[in-house]
């Protein structure tokens, strides 16, 4: 699986970024060749998976929020526009906000985002944050919320996947999902029958 890389600890950040850039196609994005490059952007990062850009120039905000695909915050860490998913994708894509984390090689890609749901228990109420993966099927023009009944769906290209995934005992569970989806990315990006990326949206 070759995905290219995505999220280390933003919260952790010690330093600035100084420069964002800014992609206005996948074939830019697989080549690594940005169509802008913005220096010092005021960056809020409302959550380490929700951060929205801006400068002092009109025409670049909007170009930021509407027509850019994905930013790159310095050497590793890709973004996706959710304005792009909303406006070219149906299902989940409304869930997500802002730029939002982003894993992806030639065949597959998807994002990453958290969802906040309030939970009781012995009439105590609390927030339990979640993440999710969210991934982008470029045939059917969906994002699709990875849980355990996506995960099956997604899986059943390849039998032995999905028996051994609905065999776990803890098939719901988080982590046990997010194995798999890996192990799906992994058979993906060595089946020669699967379409790649650029295939798809041109």
């Amino acid at each position: 699986m070759l995905l290219l890389p995505s999220l280390p600890a933003m919260a952790a950040q010690d330093e600035p970024v100084d420069t964002v850039f800014f992609y206005g196609s996948w074939e830019q994005m697989l080549d690594a060749e940005p169509d802008t490059m913005i220096t010092a952007p005021m960056i809020d990062v409302y959550s380490p998976f929700e951060l929205y850009f801006e400068t002092l120039d009109k025409k670049a905000n909007k170009r930021i929020k509407k027509d850019y695909i994905a930013a790159t915050l310095g050497d590793s860490t890709w973004l996706i526009n959710s304005n792009y998913l909303r406006t070219n994708f149906k299902g989940d894509s409304k869930k997500l906000h802002g730029y939002v984390p982003l894993f992806f090689n030639d065949k597959v890609a998807y994002a990453v985002a958290e969802e906040c749901a309030y939970a009781e228990i012995a009439d105590v109420g609390f927030n339990v944050i979640s993440n999710y993966h969210y991934y982008i099927d470029f045939k059917q023009r969906k994002v699709l919320r990875i849980d355990s009944n996506r995960m099956c769906e997604l899986l059943a290209d390849y039998p032995d996947l999905r028996m051994r995934y609905e065999s776990m005992q803890s098939y719901k569970s988080y982590s046990i999902i997010n194995d798999f989806l890996l192990q799906y990315i992994d058979r993906v990006t060595d089946d020669f029958m699967r379409p790649y990326i650029l295939d798809l949206v041109q």
